[in-house]
């Protein structure tokens, strides 16, 4: 066991006082591919069952894909062609395999989508399970806190802002909820009056030795100050034991909070 884990462990071990939810409406943006399609009812209804807050509408950022935009006709859904949120798509990142990867981040990161202050990004494969609180009555961001650790991460974030105290524990929870307002400081920050847009800084910045050398979620999570953490206490499972919602949830939401089905256990299996 890493000290990181041991740390996660101790801190999931905590007991902590319910969060009082805000009143105030979310939007939800989920980044999606054709390939997403299979875990994303289940996420779709964990958002819709488990998220404390009012939610105006829920977001699918894809290409120009007849199949995501059936499902979005389908589930209640809009539709945002990805090249419209930026105004480029991702080959214009040159970064080969990891130019889609890339921009999924940025696009989280944009703030273009949407008509709330707020927003949930939750990726298409991770299931809520749990009551969640993302904003308080008090107007503080809640963060799911998980162990992940990936050095390249802080790397990064170090160069961007190198001032930046960051946290021991990870912010990489496949979850989390975005302010537009501190959005707009956070790019501020990035350009910092260089002449760049905060998305060309990042890609600047990104070490193309390493295959995942930027986390949307570790830079903004620790650029947040006023904020409260939780434990995600998520479980990993292989797409061989995904079921519908509620088997999931009766098996699962005693001791977790929310499940996730990584492409690299399909892949796997």
């Amino acid at each position: 066991m890493t000290w990181r884990e041991l740390r996660y462990r101790f801190f999931s071990w905590k007991t902590f006082p319910p969060v009082a939810p805000s009143g105030e409406p979310i939007d939800v943006v989920i980044p999606v591919i054709a390939k997403d399609l299979g875990t994303l009812p289940l996420c779709i209804e964990g958002v819709r069952r488990q998220v404390q807050h009012p939610i105006e509408k829920i977001y699918l950022v894809s290409p120009d894909d007849e199949r995501v935009k059936r499902f979005c006709e389908e589930h209640g859904l809009r539709f945002v062609e990805e090249s419209t949120v930026l105004g480029f798509g991702p080959k214009a990142l040159n970064l080969g395999s990891r130019s889609g990867w890339l921009f999924q981040q940025f696009i989280k990161l944009s703030g273009n989508v949407g008509t709330c202050r707020h927003y949930l990004c939750i990726d298409a494969d991770h299931i809520l399970i749990r009551p969640h609180v993302f904003l308080s009555a008090e107007g503080e961001t809640v963060f799911y806190m998980s162990y992940e650790c990936h050095q390249p991460y802080y790397d990064n974030i170090h160069r961007l802002i190198p001032e930046l105290t960051l946290s021991d524990l990870s912010y990489v929870a496949h979850k989390m909820l975005f302010s537009k307002d501190k959005l707009q400081a956070l790019h501020r920050r990035l350009e910092n009056g260089g002449g760049k847009r905060w998305w060309e800084v990042v890609l600047d910045s990104y070490d193309r030795t390493q295959g995942s050398g930027f986390s949307e979620f570790e830079l903004y999570g620790n650029f947040v100050q006023k904020k409260l953490l939780r434990p995600w206490l998520q479980k990993r499972l292989p797409n061989k034991q995904m079921a519908d919602y509620d088997t999931l949830a009766k098996k699962y939401a005693a001791s977790r909070a929310s499940l996730t089905f990584p492409q690299y256990m399909k892949e796997n299996q």
